[in-house]
């Protein structure tokens, strides 16, 4: 099944979000979270999810549902309750720094899990967006597939640290109140950034014709 089709069956809405860090106390910390403790901040987020996700919907996760961890079976067992009271059966990982890789157990979590996910088009009443690319991927890129034409790119890790570019933007929850946000919508928005084709291609590198030799 072609990946737009999964975002959006037949009438279905379909949200995004990125950087939970479910459990990670040193995220919690470190991005400044504004709950009392790390505990506060799953229950925190796990309301805000449930408030605007619907079973029938599907939540686009862009990478570190967890913290980083161990995984012995006592935390493997609380990672899939956690999952399990998130409202919507059906849930696409773009995978993160922070996600397992090769573990059936969490993969099994996730209706797909990707290194990185792209499509074209998003439901709209005009069909202006219908072959407008999206590039989903954990990290921020300068340039992504489709870039010279518009195409957008959603991305989290960097927890609202870096600038956005052209048309892309952090889907993290440290940039978004700690919810989910609605694809189709944030799509139409950054869609409607200015954007020209490039006409010239400057070149900000030097020529080389061998790597320089280390200063000492």
């Amino acid at each position: 099944m072609k990946i737009r089709d999964q975002l959006w069956k037949g009438k279905r809405r379909a949200f995004v979000i990125a950087d939970t860090h479910f459990g990670d106390a040193l995220a919690f910390a470190k991005f400044q979270r504004p709950f009392k403790d790390v505990d506060s901040a799953d229950e925190g987020m796990i309301a805000a999810i449930n408030e605007v996700v619907s079973e029938r919907d599907t939540l686009l996760h862009v990478g570190d549902v967890f913290g980083e961890r161990e995984w012995t079976k006592d935390e493997r067992r609380k990672a899939k309750q956690l999952r399990e009271r998130i409202a919507c059966r059906t849930i696409l990982l773009v995978r993160g720094n922070l996600d397992p890789i090769g573990e059936r157990w969490f993969d099994g979590m996730f209706e797909s899990v990707d290194d990185v996910l792209t499509w074209k088009g998003w439901p709209s009443d005009d069909g202006a967006h219908a072959d407008r690319r999206v590039i989903a991927c954990h990290y921020p890129m300068r340039q992504w597939q489709g870039w010279p034409n518009g195409a957008l790119h959603l991305y989290g890790h960097v927890h609202g640290t870096l600038a956005e570019q052209d048309r892309s933007t952090d889907v993290g929850v440290d940039c978004w109140s700690y919810r989910p946000l609605e694809l189709a919508p944030l799509l139409t928005w950054l869609a409607h950034r200015p954007w020209t084709t490039p006409s010239e291609w400057p070149r900000l590198q030097v020529m080389r014709d061998r790597v320089p030799m280390a200063l000492h």
